[in-house]
């Protein structure tokens, strides 16, 4: 090819715009100089040469510039017909649109809205500074089953002096103390901490400092953080709070700082409201000195470079060393790290993972029903673009255009469904537990929008890929000799009813998901727990630490509390206890009974303790089986007793009558007491409902006093009324005391189940909504091969067919495509089960009865959606139909 041959084939490159970037630059460069040594080879000067191509260079720039100027804006002109021509057709058919928008809009929305959810909790670090170094530092006993416990003060200590691996170790804990003297009583939620936990951190307060390593020694004054929250509703947001005084279980704390809004521990409580350091708290302060005990939490910070294997290989080894200096206290325990984030989410992950699954499903259908609708219009579009490819059309020019409409639909659907995102989100954080870690960061963000984009994007292609496929498969000739029929082509009949099956499908398992929900909520509400819930009343009341500081006081105050309770009409039946089954955790202690062989190495027998005043199995309706309940002759001058449940009787007694033998156990720092076992009461649920029955000891209240308890009242009266006799009774006392927590045991409990009744509740709608989606497209697609089979009908009926004849026919059509998607339902149902059995109680995941009725409520479905085109297919006069095209 001559020189000018190739300059003239890259110059109609350039034109066309098919030529673009920096290969095509140094092309033309080189070609030009070749353009230029030409000139001068005919006598032209090489300045002049150099000159003219120069020239010719800029104006081939000039013309590739006009070229890209000129395609960008062919190819925006195009994009803006495309778009203005799926508006009209979405105008022209809004049935169509709505129900297309409406499923995405559904779809997208449920996701957007549980993503939010998902990224807030799971996804999104920690909100402190280097959060991939916080670890949460545990320590387990084989003895004791493998849990995670805290740790020791001085086992604490140990790991923050001698640790290598570790920056900074930090440890807290949680309990209320009462703010009195700005207004009524007031139970704040309180967090009692080393110094050093906000450097460890690295968070600082909007208003004053963190705690100082002084403000750790014995004998410092006491000094207090405050929340933004709290300090905002109880002191109007003064801003010389920092310096004052407030009052804490009677003892005076100057505020030393006030922490953001948005600082939030993950492993606290839902609220927490003010800060002191530990060694001045009444409750866990004197705990500080006690060998042994694992009751504090910690938290450390990785230091940089170190990885999470070398510092839990350097804990084992403390913890080994610990357990050779200490063998009474630490013998047995390993020492644990876990990420603070993974800590965080433990009990919340695989939850909120299976909920995200489950809307994904009902995305799909959705999906699957949109492309059963585009694909019924792509088939009644044939003649259209035929006529299209007959005038020259480019196929790929036609797959534009049908995926321009598909993405209309997408961002149609993606927008409405960002909108019910949000309010969604606000019902979602008003239903979620307040536990939840970093439940105040949920909200619709950045990344959620973008979520929704992405999923609007990705619904377009997944349901527009079939419609575009057929579309551009299809025979122009046929199409235009043969009529609109001709777009009844096998492949698009089968395309059509496999997204039917895949949408019966998914809603069987999503169905199958909802019902062993649905029964194990059932059962786990019908559960007995061992203990009355109706007609009971609880209350907390929590004495100041430092006013009442001796277990006499405590003892003299519940005394007080219960006799005048006693006295007033209705709440004769008063107890106190500590503490209420399932409501406040437990406290398991280990035991040993007086006069059995010693237990072998390793083994240990361990029981859930509670105290409890005379009545409390009264007023609980736990039954007395053997021996006798407390009396008020079992004070603290009289022998120490107790009595234990029927399971542990039944385990460690068998056949013999526990009663007058002696267990050896103790509260601490009472340390082991010898007592003697008077009777055998019934099981109790003590931990949680989903759990059974374990062994438990109860004893005196007066002979093991708290420093406060949950009040429990059998009573006819309403809530109302019995809050406003206990916090009479309680004030005629101490008018400085809080009543807090009024509730009845049975709304309590119905609280308890709010996990269980939150994804029960998701899944049932989300099913709800598969199960309608699948029915559309069950009617989708019976319905159009009823219309495109209208001459068969009357071809058959022509012969002689009978209308309940061809009405069977197309029940046996749907029937049969609800079938085969719920036998692929069971298969995918059985092979998630195994996710979701960790939310089951008293049911399995293959539970054969769930199965068969989500089976049933399908076919069902699928047959009564089918019955309205059956109906219209039945009553074809042969004659209209055979003149039907």
């Amino acid at each position: 090819m001559s020189l000018s041959s190739r300059m003239r084939t890259w110059w109609q490159a350039v034109r066309h715009g098919d030529a673009v970037g920096a290969q095509v630059d140094e092309e033309l460069r080189f070609h030009l100089e070749k353009y230029a040594e030409d000139l001068m080879r005919g006598g032209m000067s090489r300045e002049e040469a150099l000159r003219r191509a120069k020239a010719q260079l800029g104006s081939m720039a000039a013309a590739r510039e006009n070229s890209r100027q000129a395609w960008g804006t062919r190819w925006f002109d195009e994009v803006r017909a495309d778009l203005r021509f799926a508006l009209r057709l979405l105008a022209k058919s809004p049935g169509f649109a709505l129900i297309a928008v409406g499923s995405l809009a559904l779809g997208i929305g449920a996701n957007t809205a549980i993503f939010s959810v998902v990224n807030a909790v799971l996804l999104r670090p920690l909100p402190y500074p280097h959060p991939e170094e916080l670890v949460a530092v545990t320590e387990a006993s084989t003895q004791q089953g493998g849990i995670d416990t805290g740790l020791s003060y001085s086992d604490f200590d140990a790991c923050r002096q001698q640790s290598r691996t570790l920056r900074d170790l930090a440890g807290y804990q949680f309990h209320d103390l009462t703010l009195t003297g700005n207004g009524d009583p007031v139970a704040l939620d309180t967090v009692v901490t080393t110094p050093n936990l906000f450097s460890l951190l690295q968070v600082n307060p909007v208003a004053g400092r963190t705690f100082s390593a002084d403000d750790g020694v014995r004998g410092a004054a006491p000094v207090a953080i405050v929340s933004e929250n709290l300090w905002r509703s109880r002191w109007n947001g003064d801003p010389g709070l920092v310096g004052k005084t407030i009052t804490l279980d009677q003892r005076p704390f100057t505020v030393v700082g006030i922490m953001p809004e948005g600082f939030h521990f993950p492993l606290g409580t839902a609220n927490e409201d003010v800060w002191i350091p530990l060694v001045q708290d009444p409750l866990f302060g004197p705990w500080m000195n006690r060998a042994g005990g694992h009751w504090l939490r910690v938290v450390g910070r990785v230091r940089p470079g170190i990885s999470l294997e070398q510092a839990r290989s350097e804990m084992a080894s403390l913890a080994a060393r610990r357990a050779k200096e200490d063998p009474a206290n630490d013998a047995g325990f390993t020492a644990r790290l876990t990420p603070l984030q993974q800590m965080a989410v433990r009990g919340v992950k695989s939850p909120l993972l299976i909920v995200l699954c489950a809307v994904g499903l009902v995305l799909l259908i959705a999906c699957a029903n949109i492309a059963n609708l585009l694909l019924a219009r792509a088939t009644s579009r044939a003649k259209e673009m035929a006529v299209r490819v007959a005038l020259g059309a480019d196929r790929r020019r036609i797959a534009r255009q049908l995926l321009t409409e598909c993405a209309v639909l997408g961002i149609l659907g993606g927008g409405i469904g960002v909108g019910l995102a949000w309010a969604g989100v606000w019902e979602l954080r008003a239903l979620l537990l307040t536990r939840l870690p970093q439940i105040h960061a949920i909200r619709v963000d950045g990344w959620v929008l973008a979520f929704a984009l992405a999923a609007s994007l990705a619904a377009s292609v997944v349901f527009g890929l079939a419609p575009v496929f057929f579309a551009t498969r299809s025979d122009p000739q046929k199409d235009l000799t043969e009529g609109a029929r001709a777009g009844e082509a096998r492949g698009s009949q089968r395309a059509r009813s496999g997204l039917a099956v895949a949408q019966v499908a998914l809603a069987m398992m999503l169905l199958v998901g909802a019902g062993l929900l649905m029964r194990s909520f059932v059962l786990l509400t019908s559960v007995n727990p061992g203990f009355a819930t109706k007609d009971v009343i609880k209350a907390d009341i929590q004495l100041p630490r430092f006013q009442y500081s001796t277990p006499q006081q405590w003892t003299a105050f519940s005394d007080e509390l219960l006799r005048r309770l006693h006295a007033q009409p209705g709440l004769q039946q008063s107890a106190i206890v500590v503490p209420l089954p399932v409501l406040d955790g437990f406290v398991n202690l280990g035991f040993r009974i007086d006069g059995a062989p010693p237990l072998p190495p390793g083994a240990t027998q361990t029981a859930d303790f509670v105290s409890a005043s005379p009545q409390y199995f009264s007023v609980m309706g736990i039954p007395l089986l053997r021996g006798r309940g407390f009396t008020a002759d079992d004070s603290a001058m009289r022998p120490p007793v107790a009595v234990i449940s029927e399971t542990l009787a039944r385990r460690y007694f068998q056949h013999e009558n526990p009663v007058g033998r002696r267990l050896i156990f103790g509260f601490p720092p009472d340390g082991n007491v010898s007592r003697e076992i008077v009777g055998v009461v019934g099981d109790v649920r003590d931990v949680s409902l989903n759990q059974d029955p374990g062994p438990m000891m109860y004893v005196p209240f007066a002979q093991a006093p708290f420093w406060g308890g949950e009040v429990v009242v059998k009573t006819h009266a309403t809530v109302a009324t019995a809050a406003g006799a206990l916090r009479e009774q309680t004030h005629a006392i101490d008018k400085a005391l809080p009543v807090t927590d009024i509730a009845s045991v049975s709304e309590a409990m119905g609280a308890s189940l709010t996990d269980a009744r939150f994804r029960t509740i998701l899944l049932g709608v989300f099913s709800t909504i598969a199960l309608l989606l699948a029915a559309g497209g069950i009617f989708g697609v019976v319905s159009y091969s009823v219309s495109r089979r209208t001459n068969e009908i009357g071809i058959r009926m022509a012969l002689g067919a009978e209308p309940g004849r061809v009405l069977r026919m197309v029940l046996r059509e749907s029937s049969t495509l609800a079938g085969i998607g719920v036998a692929a339902g069971v298969v995918g149902a059985l092979t998630i089960g195994r996710f979701v059995r960790v939310l089951l109680f008293g049911v399995k995941a293959s539970d054969p009865l769930t199965i068969a009725a989500a089976a049933s409520l399908l076919v069902a479905v699928a047959l009564a959606a089918s019955w309205v085109p059956a109906r219209r297919a039945a009553g074809v006069e042969p004659m209209r139909a055979l003149r039907h095209d």
